[in-house]
């Protein structure tokens, strides 16, 4: 399928905009078209206000759109967002994949989040709203 980049292509060339955190969390994953089929699961691998790097054994074709429940440590609530498959790398030795996805829709709170996770570099858990 001409989505996936073979495991031979060589280096990828960097395009990332944002600062990224290298972090191992749990992510929830089904299509938007398909709303009546379970989530899927897998880890992260890397993560920005932008965009999330994954390893999954599901094949995701390229620009998929995924919803997408985002379990981050010391946080209460999943966060949701709705990510684009970017690309897609077959792993060499292995029935399983690297995977980076756009954030395509996510609220201004959630990216605000995620973007003091990655720039912290550390998971801590939000201060209450004072009320």
């Amino acid at each position: 399928m001409g989505a996936e980049i073979p495991a031979s292509s060589g280096p990828l060339i960097e395009r990332r905009r944002l600062p990224r955190l290298s972090v191992s969390a749990p992510v929830q994953f089904r299509n938007v078209l398909k709303p009546n089929e379970p989530f899927s699961g897998c880890l992260t691998q890397d993560l920005s206000a932008s965009g999330v790097r994954l390893t999954s054994s599901a094949f995701l074709p390229k620009e998929e759109r995924l919803v997408l429940l985002l379990h981050l440590p010391g946080v209460l609530k999943a966060v949701r967002m709705i990510g684009r498959v970017a690309w897609l790398r077959r792993h060499r030795f292995a029935e399983s994949y690297d995977c980076g996805l756009q954030f395509i829709e996510i609220t201004p709170e959630d990216k605000g989040l995620i973007a003091g996770v990655v720039e912290r570099g550390v998971f801590t858990r939000p201060a209450p709203a004072i009320s």
